[in-house]
């Protein structure tokens, strides 16, 4: 079934001899081929699935301290240099100066070791389809380092190589891969995981800048055309310097010049509601731009002090309302990067941890899952999965739900193959009681209308729907529901007139994901 044909000639990514040819924009930079070979062979690019997992539902987790080292996180190779030392490492680059000549091999093996395949399937199994990847911009190696990545520019040679490894085993398992540059050329933050130790230098230096922009070129030339890969995350937690939208704006198109549809994620800077409004606007222009905001409970003192109840109170009284807001700017187009289950001391003093944060932790699936279109819990394991942080420690310990996919869709596909004949069955009766619900609504307003642009959106929206529900082999459901509909909807009227009343047509296609939702939802519950 081809489900999304009528949008390949829009949203194309640079054909295959093209790619073949471009090259990394500065001439010392590698040949993409060299690049390639390095992160490894995929499965041939198959447009229709990727549209299952770049438009789909996120469910999902970091895979932290990997390919971009925080010491609270993987401690055992921090440790010989942090032990009884005066100034211990706490970004990789200071990390890979203390190694000096062993940086090489004792790097290789931490990628060889810190995640393994055993991991996506057990991800898999639990309903994990999404994972965000962060790593430093010094993965591509050689060619594309600087500063004390420069210095150490070997270490990294083979960095490619076990990425493409994690890469492959996301996709035996059908996990969307989430592509987060973590760290760009001299620091986007004062944090250690933005790869150096002190004031950041991104913001004021053009030759970083530039760099940054290289890598964004070489990333998306390397992923664009592997189906699992959901997207670029290009800035993760950027200081809001007035340089950055418009830096923003060159990132972006940088990225379309070379592939007009892998979708781009931005960071919020921590001013959600300006950058919602940002990301609005951008993917008007753009096509798929993707606002990703980060929410803990854990750092800020009064916070700290606050029991789960006044907690889950201000989430759903105060932040959900802000997420929704924001969510609505963004254009249905948000994620929750990071959150975690993770509470200050104060906050469960005197009670059982694993059942307050388990509490606190299912209040915020459950308000995320109505105000974004995914969430990533921050992080996958810890050095000594001795903590909440760690989400296979939160699993262990119930604060994390054994299913995490939380809706009761069932995961047979012989019982989804009923489901879906039966919505196609009911495709009339549902499209006609939608319509005459709409056009009674609006001809009562008086003026001019499509309702034939409605009921066309319904039928896209319905098959795709039932798309998304059968074709890999855990179900998923429509996350990004509104791009998804104008994209559909701007190719339809481009076809068959009535631009100005597009908004029938994504009417339409939001309707249909609710009409065959609250139907699965209902027939799988019995």
């Amino acid at each position: 079934m081809d489900m999304f044909s009528s949008l390949k000639s829009m949203l194309s990514d640079a054909d295959d001899t093209t790619k073949r040819h471009l090259r990394c924009p500065a001439a010392d930079k590698p040949h993409i081929g060299e690049l390639k070979e390095r992160l490894g062979s995929f499965a041939p690019y198959d447009y229709n699935t990727a549209q299952v997992y770049r438009y789909r539902k996120m469910y999902g987790v970091n895979v932290g301290s990997m390919f971009c080292l925080e010491p609270w996180i993987s401690t055992e190779i921090y440790k010989p240099y942090t032990e009884g030392k005066e100034n211990p490492p706490e970004s990789e680059g200071d990390l890979i100066e203390c190694m000096g000549s062993e940086a090489k091999q004792k790097m290789e093996a931490h990628w060889e070791s810190w995640i393994q395949r055993g991991d996506f399937e057990r991800m898999a199994s639990i309903g994990i389809n999404t994972v965000r990847l962060p790593i430093g911009w010094w993965v591509l190696g050689p060619g594309f380092t600087q500063g004390l990545y420069e210095k150490h520019a070997e270490v990294y040679r083979n960095a490619l190589f076990y990425l493409g490894r994690v890469l492959r085993w996301a996709e035996e398992f059908q996990i969307g891969v989430l592509l987060d540059i973590h760290a760009i050329p001299g620091g986007q933050n004062n944090d250690s995981h933005s790869g150096i130790t002190g004031k950041p230098l991104f913001y004021q230096n053009s030759a970083c800048q530039e760099l940054t922009l290289q890598c964004y070129s070489a990333l998306t030339m390397l992923v664009s055309d592997i189906t699992h890969v959901v997207g670029l995350q290009i800035i993760n937690e950027p200081l809001d310097d007035p340089m950055l939208e418009g830096f923003y704006y060159r990132a972006i198109q940088t990225i379309r010049a070379i592939s007009r549809s892998l979708p781009i994620y931005i960071g919020d800077a921590w001013s959600t509601e300006k950058y919602a409004k940002f990301t609005g606007n951008m993917l008007v222009q753009f096509g798929m731009i993707v606002l990703d905001t980060h929410r803990y409970w854990v750092f800020m003192p009064r916070e700290q002090q606050e029991r789960v109840p006044e907690l889950a109170r201000k989430l759903w009284e105060d932040v959900k309302p802000e997420l929704e807001r924001y969510n609505a700017d963004a254009r249905g187009n948000l994620i929750i990067g990071e959150y975690s289950a993770v509470l200050a001391n104060p906050s469960f003093e005197g009670e059982d941890p694993a059942k307050c944060m388990g509490d606190f932790v299912r209040h915020q699936m459950a308000a995320f899952e109505q105000v974004s279109a995914g969430t990533f819990y921050w992080t996958w394991r810890l050095q000594y999965d001795s903590w909440f942080w760690s989400f296979q420690y939160s699993l262990d310990q119930g604060v994390v739900p054994p299913e995490y996919f939380p809706f009761a869709w069932r995961k047979d596909n012989d019982q989804r193959s009923d489901v879906a004949r039966m919505a196609e069955e009911n495709r009339v009766e549902w499209r006609d009681r939608r319509l005459n619900g709409h056009s009674e609504y609006w001809s009562s307003q008086g003026g001019e209308y499509r309702f034939d642009l409605f009921a066309a959106g319904f039928d896209m929206g319905l098959s795709a729907a039932i798309f998304f529900y059968t074709k890999l082999d855990m179900p998923s459901k429509i996350g990004f529901v509104q791009q998804l509909a104008s994209e559909h909807a701007r190719h339809h009227v481009a076809t068959h007139g009535g631009e100005q009343w597009q908004w029938e047509y994504e009417h339409g296609f939001s309707e249909a994901q609710q009409e065959f939702e609250a139907f699965t939802t209902a027939k799988n519950k019995k």
